[in-house]
C-alpha cells in the first residue's frame, strides 16, 4: 500500500512537472493567475490519465501517454497562450528530457538499495529539486531560445525530439533498451553525433550571417562618418568662400592702390596670399571623374594639413563600375595611409597614389613608408586594436563585391595596397 501511494505521488509530481516546466520554458509568467490556470489544466489531464488507467491499464496508458497528455498540452499552449506550435513542441520535448534526471536518480537508488519505495521517494524529491532549479536558473534562458525562428528551433529541438521517440520506442512500446543490443545502446551516441554536426553547420551559417551584418553595420558607420567629414569640409569651404567673396572688393581696392603706387612686387605677393586662401575651396582636376577628383582633392588637403606629401599619378579615363564603391575603397586606403603616417616616427612622410586603366581593368596602388611591419593573417594586415581594422575590412568587402582582387604587402620599407577591379 505504501509503495502504491508513493507511485501515485510520483505520477502526480511528474505530470505537474511536465506541464509547468513546458509552460515556463516558453515564457509563461510564474504568477498566481497562470499557476491556477495550469493547475486546472493539470486536473483535466489527470482525469484523462485516470480514465485511461481504469479502462486500459497502466501499460497501455503509458503507451498512449503522448495522446492523452502531450498532445492536449501542445494544443493548450498553442491556443491559450498563443505560442507557435514548433515552440510548444520543443518545450514539451525538452521538459520530457529533463524528466530523465529524476529517472536516473531513481534507478541509481534502486540499484543500490533494491527497495522499490526508495526508487519512488528519490524520484519525487529529485523532481522537486529539479523543478526549483529549472524555474530559477534555466527558464529565462529557454524563453529567449524558444522565441527564435523555425530553423533554429528545429536544430535546438532535434535532440530532445530524437530522445523522445527513442525512449518511447525502446522502453514504452518494447524492451529494446534493456535487451543488451549494442545497436540500441549506442543509438543515442549516434543521435548526439548527428545533432552536433548539424548544429555546427547551422551555427557556422548563422555566425557568417551575423559577421556579414556586423561588417555591413561597421561599413555604414564608416560611410556616415565619411559623409559627415565631407559635409563639414563643404561647410568650411562654403564659409571661407563667402568671406572671400565679401572681402573681394577690399582686396581689389588694395591691389589697385598698390599698382597705382608702382608697388608691383607687393601687389604680386598680395595676390599670391589671396590665391593660397582660395586653395582650400578648389577641387583639383586629376581625371574626368568629378567624384574621384573630389575625394583625392579632399585627402590632398588633409595630408597637407598634417605635413604629409601625397603624390598622385592619375591616368584613368573612366570607372566602369560603381563610382561610390570605388571611392569608398580609395577613401579607406587614403584614410589608413594618412593615420599610419601621422603616427609613424619617420622624418619624411609621403604617400604615392597611382590609379590607371589597363585592359578594361582599373588599377589602384597606394604606398607609404613604414618602420613597423604589421601582422598579417591570411594576407590581411591586423593591428589587434579594437576598431583599427575596419578600413581594411571595408576595402576587402567592396573589392569582393566588385569581383576584384586586393593585395596588402610590405616591400623595401613601404606598406603597399594594390587593388585590381
Amino acid at each position: 500500500m505504501f509503495i502504491q501511494i508513493l507511485s501515485a505521488i510520483h505520477n502526480l509530481t511528474t505530470l505537474l512537472f511536465g506541464i509547468f516546466i513546458s509552460a515556463f520554458f516558453l515564457g509563461v509568467k510564474q504568477n498566481h493567475k497562470n499557476i491556477f490556470t495550469l493547475l486546472l489544466f493539470s486536473c483535466f489531464e489527470g482525469i484523462l490519465y485516470i480514465t485511461s488507467f481504469l479502462l486500459f491499464g497502466e501499460i497501455v496508458s503509458n503507451q498512449i501517454y503522448p495522446l492523452i497528455v502531450h498532445l492536449p498540452l501542445t494544443l493548450f499552449l498553442y491556443l491559450y497562450y498563443k505560442y507557435p506550435l514548433i515552440s510548444c513542441s520543443t518545450s514539451i520535448f525538452s521538459a520530457y528530457l529533463c524528466c530523465q534526471i529524476s529517472n536516473w536518480i531513481g534507478l541509481f537508488t534502486l540499484s543500490i538499495t533494491g527497495a522499490k519505495w526508495c526508487y519512488y521517494f528519490s524520484r519525487i524529491i529529485t523532481t522537486f529539486i529539479t523543478f526549483f532549479l529549472l524555474c530559477h536558473f534555466v527558464c529565462r534562458t529557454t524563453t529567449a531560445i524558444f522565441a527564435k525562428d523555425k530553423r533554429e528551433l528545429c536544430i535546438i529541438g532535434f535532440l530532445p525530439f530524437v530522445y523522445y521517440i527513442f525512449d518511447y520506442a525502446s522502453t514504452k512500446f518494447s524492451n529494446l533498451l534493456y535487451s543488451g543490443s549494442k545497436a540500441i545502446v549506442e543509438f543515442m551516441g549516434f543521435a548526439f553525433c548527428i545533432a552536433y554536426l548539424v548544429f555546427l553547420l547551422v551555427y557556422f551559417r548563422e555566425y557568417e550571417q551575423k559577421q556579414e551584418i556586423r561588417q555591413c553595420s561597421n561599413l555604414m558607420e564608416m560611410q556616415l562618418l565619411s559623409i559627415q567629414k565631407e559635409i563639414e569640409h563643404v561647410k568650411s569651404s562654403k564659409h571661407t568662400l563667402s568671406i572671400l567673396r565679401h572681402d573681394m572688393r577690399h582686396h581689389l581696392s588694395i591691389i589697385l592702390t598698390l599698382l597705382q603706387n608702382d608697388n608691383t612686387d607687393k601687389a604680386i605677393k598680395y595676390i599670391k596670399k589671396i590665391g593660397e586662401a582660395y586653395d582650400d575651396t578648389i577641387i583639383t582636376t586629376y581625371c574626368k571623374n568629378e567624384m574621384l577628383n573630389s575625394v583625392i582633392s579632399i585627402y590632398q588637403m588633409r595630408f597637407t594639413d598634417r605635413g604629409i606629401s601625397l603624390n598622385c599619378n592619375i591616368s584613368c579615363e573612366s570607372i566602369p563600375f560603381s563610382e561610390i564603391a570605388f571611392c569608398a575603397i580609395l577613401s579607406n586606403a587614403l584614410e589608413n595611409s594618412m593615420h599610419a603616417l601621422e603616427d609613424a616616427n619617420i622624418e619624411e612622410k609621403w604617400a604615392n597614389l597611382t590609379i590607371s586603366n589597363r585592359e578594361n581593368c582599373l588599377l589602384l596602388r597606394l604606398e607609404n613608408p613604414t618602420r613597423k611591419v604589421p601582422k598579417f593573417i591570411d594576407g590581411v594586415p591586423v593591428s589587434g586594436k579594437k576598431g583599427h581594422d575596419i578600413g581594411v575590412k571595408s576595402i576587402i568587402y567592396y573589392v569582393d563585391q566588385l569581383n576584384g582582387q586586393w593585395h596588402f604587402s610590405v616591400s623595401n620599407g613601404c606598406f603597399i595596397v594594390k587593388v585590381i577591379i
